[in-house]
């Protein structure tokens, strides 16, 4: 359709020409070759009269047009998505969408089943699909996870937020230590001394990447664990510390969790970790997707028994 000359299909490219700054990532995230990505910079260029991105060494740098029509288009894309996903009241007995969330394998364990306890309950036609945190390739994950894999909602670390998508705190939690509960290499309560030479079970991710809050605050007040066995999952740890002296740093709510299935105790952390909380968050665009909104509700209120438990 076109509006004053301008093919309103290309302001979707823009967005994303813009906010990438790529010919080819804009052509990875809009599901283009680069060549027909390079033909709607053009048709855009012809319209505007303005090269939009411009050469600066090996790569591009928005114009000065660029940079005032970057968040006029969003939002025009933002109130376009409103007008679409404006409909009747949304009737979950009838909704057979099949959502999409990404979270960490923590939050998997904590929140979701009584999630997915409520859609079977609200809602028996959707499904729901479960995808671990991505690695990203810029350190976004939020940006990896809405904009390059799609995915409806993320479920991210507060330290992790991205600022330019919408948010909603969901839980809070503290990082506490598991041990085995019949070796009698530690005492209540854990010391330092201990906890330092101990060696530890530690989540990370398949590239041998550690972004857990622990390792974060540990390096940063200048303390190294040594790591006896790394895993790829929170729920693994227990199998590798039960029958050993070792020391896994995780959640409250899972180290409990694994607590009741096997030999373990739990442990106060010998070191005070920042605020450990879980923040909802999803692109502008669906902002107004009604089946997206009630999701976000049942996220909240499942959150907030959580809480209350």
């Amino acid at each position: 359709m076109r509006y004053r000359r301008l093919d309103l299909n290309l302001l979707v490219a823009l967005d994303v020409l813009l906010e990438e700054g790529s010919v080819s990532r804009a052509a990875q995230r809009l599901n283009l070759g680069q060549s027909a990505t390079s033909a709607a910079l053009g048709r855009l260029r012809e319209h505007f009269q303005d090269p939009l991105l411009a050469p600066l060494g090996r790569g591009l740098e928005l114009t000065a047009l660029a940079r005032q029509l970057a968040p006029k288009v969003r939002e025009v894309l933002s109130l376009a998505g409103e007008v679409v996903e404006t409909s009747a009241a949304f009737d979950p007995a009838r909704c057979d969408r099949r959502f999409t969330l990404v979270a960490s394998d923590y939050v998997a364990a904590t929140l979701l089943p009584a999630v997915s306890r409520e859609l079977a309950r609200q809602a028996p036609g959707a499904s729901l699909v479960l995808r671990d945190l991505p690695l990203p390739r810029d350190g976004d994950v939020v940006a990896e996870a809405l904009e390059y894999r799609r995915s409806d909602l993320v479920i991210v670390p507060q330290r992790r937020i991205n600022p330019r998508y919408p948010c909603e705190a969901l839980l809070s939690d503290e990082l506490c230590c598991i041990v085995c509960a019949a070796h009698p290499a530690h005492e209540e309560p854990l010391s330092l001394a201990a906890y330092c030479a101990a060696g530890h079970v530690l989540r990370e991710f398949s590239d041998g990447q550690n972004l857990s809050l622990d390792t974060q605050h540990l390096r940063e007040i200048g303390i190294e664990r040594r790591v006896a066995v790394a895993v790829q999952s929170f729920a693994l740890m227990a199998e590798f510390v039960v029958g050993t002296p070792r020391i896994a740093t995780l959640f409250r709510r899972q180290a409990e969790s694994l607590a009741r299935r096997y030999p373990l105790r739990v442990l106060p952390a010998p070191i005070e970790f920042p605020a450990a909380a879980q923040v909802l968050q999803w692109h502008p665009q669906q902002a107004f997707d009604p089946a997206l909104a009630w999701l976000r509700q049942v996220l909240a209120e499942q959150a907030a028994l959580l809480d209350q438990g």
